[in-house]
């Protein structure tokens, strides 16, 4: 198997994917025209220890590999990996896509959902994206709801692709939130007529002005320890009048501000919650998850959630 060297930054440092135990890490390292995902396996895993975001690396002897080979390398036994002295403006040649975000999903085993609409009005959906990546110690949040980041993407190659996955290569920070007035537009413009219309198309990601009927905390949810894990489902009709009960909301911010009105407003919160939502004009961000749970006879192949809650 031929050699391959890299030179470029480190852009990001992944989690293991097998938890702590895994005997393989990864990291992304660019230069200004491209990007490599750097396997570290083996006893080679334990040199990330000494490995930042922002080091410049010379990785040398690695081969290229994977399970998915493009833009994969491996450093195993007889590769060689030097820290440099150098500048390297990491994708300083690359198109950066600029994304109006309109989904941040609650984690789920550091895995986050970030979905939204790029430039061209294509959505999209951020692959192997962390809570590091959301969330970056010392800094603020790279991605806030209904504000625009800058980010780096290419082709998912993983498993079981669906229409709007991108892999994440490298997010820039939010560059820019909507006004209230540009807010409103912005959903108007990109709104759906119906469930229908988004599922049945091909997308598995979509937005529609719903008529909420019950909002809603499930007392059946699983027991974590001594504790539940806390659910909000929608009870709702959608633009062309459809019923539709239970959908689980996946909203990070939907959930804060959840708690934070119950708290304020703990007498008839159920009631005051659903006033407050049909006073205000509410969108959902919907999406569908993979198709592979094993489950059969499922209306649109997958289990359709409420992924982003927007009220204006």
């Amino acid at each position: 198997m031929p050699s391959v060297s890299f030179v470029g930054r480190v852009l990001r440092v992944l989690p293991p994917a097998g938890g702590a135990d895994a005997k393989s890490r990864s990291l992304i390292v660019a230069n200004e025209r491209d990007y490599v995902r750097v396997f570290f396996r083996d006893e080679k895993a334990e040199l990330l220890d000494e490995i930042n975001v922002g080091d410049v690396l010379l990785i040398e002897n690695a081969y290229a590999g994977g399970k998915h080979a493009t833009k994969t390398i491996s450093v195993g036994r007889y590769a060689r990996v030097k820290k440099l002295d150098l500048e390297v403006k990491a994708l300083r040649d690359v198109g950066a896509t600029h994304l109006t975000t309109l989904a941040v999903a609650r984690p789920e085993r550091n895995h986050v959902c970030v979905a939204g609409i790029d430039e061209h009005g294509n959505w999209l959906r951020l692959q192997s994206i962390y809570e590091e990546d959301v969330f970056p110690q010392g800094r603020a949040p790279n991605f806030r709801n209904l504000c625009v980041s800058k980010v780096y993407v290419d082709e998912w190659r993983g498993g079981n692709p669906r229409l709007e996955d991108r892999f994440f290569v490298f997010g820039g920070g939010v560059v820019r939130e909507l006004g209230d007035e540009e807010k409103r537009r912005f959903l108007e413009e990109h709104l759906d007529e119906s469930v229908d219309a988004v599922f049945k198309s091909g997308r598995t990601l979509g937005l529609i002005k719903p008529r909420i009927l019950r909002a809603y905390e499930d007392r059946r949810a699983r027991r974590e320890g001594r504790t539940y894990e806390q659910y909000i489902r929608f009870d709702f009709r959608d633009g062309a009048g459809r019923l539709f009960r239970g959908w689980s909301c996946r909203c990070l911010s939907f959930y804060d501000f959840w708690n934070e009105f119950k708290r304020r407003k703990r007498l008839f919160f159920g009631y005051r919650m659903l006033r407050f939502l049909r006073r205000h004009t509410v969108y959902f961000c919907i999406g569908l998850t993979h198709t592979d749970y094993g489950f059969k006879n499922l209306e649109y192949g997958a289990f359709p959630m409420v992924v982003g809650v927007h009220i204006v």
